[in-house]
């Protein structure tokens, strides 16, 4: 008898400690790896709409490697953008769009590339042959980035490589109106009453069990 209460002793315990893990772990915050996506111009790009004037985003835990390997364009591939865009509970959140560039070859000259916060505003940056610095530049705050390559003169670019790094920086962090952290601190707190509840209930049920089966041995 002492044996079977002692392994039912347990399996209370560790039916009670199994709830309050599985409690506790729903309420931590899990980070997500970084997911980095490739994009190629001249490669990625149809005339099917959905692939024409490429529209990406960026945040946290997403991040292109945007590239170009001498393809020949055609006009609505020569054009990309990007947007910072949260997701989950970051989706109220604001980013601006950065990039920093790891490549740049162009020895006939051949290829600009062109960086503005929308289609016909001013140019907030350019790469060529001359300039291809690899300081990090930001788009302005919750802006789009826009990416526009030209070709010079006429001339073919079939030489011409760059790679480049498109991220995102926070600049807004969405934070939850008082009343609301108020809500979530009682529902946690609820939460916790209601597991000690339910354990209650069970030891008040066990030991009434125990009872009756006592007086059915008198």
């Amino acid at each position: 008898m002492n044996l079977g209460r002692s392994v039912i002793g347990r399996l209370d315990c560790l039916s009670i400690c199994a709830i309050i893990s599985i409690y506790l772990y729903s309420m931590v915050y899990v980070v997500d790896a970084m997911e980095t996506v490739t994009y190629e111009f001249g490669s990625n790009c149809t005339s099917r709409s959905s692939d024409a004037y490429y529209r990406g985003y960026v945040n946290e835990t997403r991040q292109f490697m945007v590239s170009y390997r001498g393809r020949t364009l055609k006009y609505y591939c020569s054009s990309i953008s990007f947007h910072g865009s949260g997701t989950g509970e970051n989706r109220r959140d604001k980013y601006k769009v950065c990039v920093t560039l790891k490549e740049f070859t162009d020895p006939d000259c051949a290829l600009r590339l062109n960086f503005t916060n929308n289609l016909f505003g001013p140019i907030l940056q350019t790469f060529d042959c001359v300039n291809s610095s690899d300081t990090k530049f930001c788009s302005g705050d919750d802006s789009n980035l826009y990416f526009e390559l030209e070709v010079l003169d006429g001339k073919t670019p079939y030489l011409t490589r760059f790679r480049m790094l498109v991220t995102a920086e926070k600049v807004y962090k969405y934070e939850e109106s008082n009343d609301a952290m108020v809500y979530g601190i009682a529902g946690a707190v609820g939460g916790t009453a209601a597991i000690v509840l339910i354990g209650g209930i069970a030891e008040l049920v066990k030991r009434r069990f125990k009872k009756q089966r006592n007086r059915r041995h008198y």
